[in-house]
Order: structure tokens, then sequence, then C-alpha cells
């Protein structure tokens, strides 16, 4: 008997939802990592999300974010920032962003 089947490639993943998202919607993996919503769904619902890729995500505007430092997206407001505590790991910001600067950053998500 084999030891693995393939399942699927794993850029994209079938995610079960445990609250309502819309397209381009950001959602925590545990503490560990995140994905990105392809679909809209409801509670309970599998949609398929995106786990690899570099996605422009709101960041937090008085954090100084350095390029290819490690980020964390902050569920409560919805944003990217440099604080580890409480937030989920979202992966490397691809270019600086200055305190007090408001904006997006680019995140390649869930890279080590």
């Amino acid at each position: 008997m084999k030891e693995a089947t393939f399942y699927q490639e794993g850029e994209t993943i079938d995610i079960e939802l445990s609250e309502a998202v819309s397209v381009g919607d950001v959602i925590a993996l545990g503490s560990d990592g995140i994905a990105i919503a392809c679909t809209t769904g409801l509670t309970g619902e599998t949609i398929a999300a995106d786990v690899e890729g570099v996605y422009e995500i709101n960041a937090k505007t008085a954090d100084a974010i350095p390029a290819y430092g490690l980020v964390y997206f902050d569920v409560t407001n919805r944003e990217i920032t440099i604080t580890a505590t409480s937030n989920v790991r979202a992966g490397r910001a691809l270019y600086a962003k200055g305190a007090g600067t408001a904006g997006t950053v680019f995140v390649k998500i869930n890279a080590a």
C-alpha cells in the first residue's frame, strides 16, 4: 500500500470557512499562516483559497516595515503589521514601508 497519494498542487487549497468571506479576504490559518479567498463563501462552506503568491495588503500606518522583513496579519484590524504578539504570521514584505505612511505592502504570503 502507498504511504502517500497525490491530492493537489498546493498553491490553492480547499478551506472550510469559520466565517463568511469575500473574494480577496485574508483568512487566518491558525497562528502560522494565511490564505487569500479566491471566491466568496458563507460560514461552513468550503472554498478555494491561495496559500502562495504575492498580494497587496493594507498595512498598519504606524509601522516601519523593512523590505524582506517578517510580517503578521492583525485579524482584529485587518492589516499587516510587524507585531508578532497576538497576530498571525503572514509572510515577508517585498518592499519597505515607512512609519507613519498609510497604504499597503506587497507580501509574499507564508514565506519563511
